[in-house]
């Protein structure tokens, strides 16, 4: 490809395989080697993400979450010295104030960097620092998955494109749904994912002597492994004598991963605040194996759910409120199941990494 220039992309969060962080970008990497673009990708990773990349592009793990700002800093200001485009995969605020120090007082050319950023919370004085950004450095291209994201940055005077949260394209839909097995509480422990919901609704499973299954996966993420309150749930939990807990505080390769939603059922409790108009991988992940959820009403989950049936929204987080949702599901588990798996195949198509890499090489010769 003539005129190609090298492709970067930076995740400082790329530290383990806890949350999605990795499949994200397993996802692009797999998209620009689609695009012929592999044998140009650097991706530029925290210090722990060489023990399980397996490609492709070339990895550099470099960042460590004590200094992770100020090396983002130093590698922005490295890169935007160099030829080549570089993506942020998960960007905030932060990254958008320190992409205009990198600058050193020079406008960044079209076409240099692009953000991905996956939500935005609603802080005081947020759209006045995004509009003095903008303003300063016009170039800057910014992605969002949902309208609302986009809206936002582009009332502040970005450039903002709507793109789909990309999914991997190796992911498939499984060829029969399976009876069901467990319910299943995916990803990182965190509090705005309810995690005191699911404690609620183990004490009360225990309670009534249930004896229905329940996955945990109650290793947190890098952010939220210091969090005194996610690791006083965290230890209710290892107290629990429920006889179907089973707690899972390893981080999952991914097959293991994806072997878990296998039979599920997902409870999704997600503060409805948090999550109104943002993204949840795991629900992706969920009805990509053709499993369905009960999440919170009022979120992206829920629309997603509702729209295809593969779940139910509730609104009461309460103990009794999800367990009726879930003996719903229950009762007609295949049915669930079905649609779920019929949710699948629209949205891998939908969520294409193709979308947001296409994107980012907008404009470059022979792309």
């Amino acid at each position: 490809m003539s005129g190609a220039a090298p492709i970067h992309i930076v995740e400082p969060r790329l530290v383990n395989e806890v949350g999605h962080c990795l499949s994200l970008v397993r996802a692009l990497a797999g998209a620009a080697s689609e695009a012929g673009a592999g044998e140009r990708l650097t991706i530029w990773g925290g210090a722990g993400s060489a023990a399980f990349w397996r490609g492709p592009g070339e990895l550099r793990p470099v960042f460590h979450r004590r200094f992770r700002r100020i090396q983002t800093l130093w590698l922005l200001r490295r890169l935007l010295r160099e030829p080549g485009r570089i993506l942020i995969a998960t960007a905030g605020t932060t990254d958008l104030a320190l992409a205009g120090i990198a600058a050193a007082g020079r406008t960044i050319a079209p076409h240099r960097l692009h953000l991905f950023v996956h939500w935005v919370g609603a802080k005081a004085g947020k759209t006045k620092l995004l509009a003095r950004i903008a303003q300063r450095q016009p170039n800057l291209r910014v992605f969002g998955p949902t309208p609302a994201v986009v809206d936002l940055f582009a009332r502040c005077g970005f450039e903002a494109s709507l793109v789909p949260y990309p999914v991997e394209a190796a992911d498939e839909t499984p060829a029969a749904v399976e009876p069901f097995r467990h319910l299943l509480v995916a990803g990182g422990a965190r509090m705005d994912k309810g995690l005191d919901r699911i404690v609620a609704l183990v004490d009360e499973m225990q309670a009534r002597g249930s004896t229905l299954g329940i996955t945990i996966q109650t290793s947190a993420e890098a952010q939220h492994a210091r969090d005194a309150e996610v690791a006083g749930w965290l230890g209710r939990l290892r107290h629990s004598t429920l006889p179907g807990l089973v707690l899972r505080s390893e981080a999952l390769a991914p097959d293991a991963y994806r072997a878990l939603f296998r039979g599920a059922i997902v409870v999704q409790p997600y503060r409805a605040a948090d999550f109104a108009d943002r993204v949840s991988g795991v629900t992706l992940d969920a009805l990509a194996a053709g499993a369905p959820v009960v999440a919170t009403a009022g979120t992206w989950m829920a629309r997603l759910i509702d729209a295809h049936g593969a779940g139910v929204a509730v609104a009461d987080l309460g103990a009794p409120s999800l367990r009726a949702a879930i003996e719903t599901v229950r009762a007609d588990y295949a049915g669930f199941a079905a649609r779920a798996r019929r949710a699948s195949q629209q949205l891998r198509e939908a969520h294409s990494a193709r979308a947001l890499i296409d994107a980012l090489l907008e404009g470059e010769e022979g792309a």
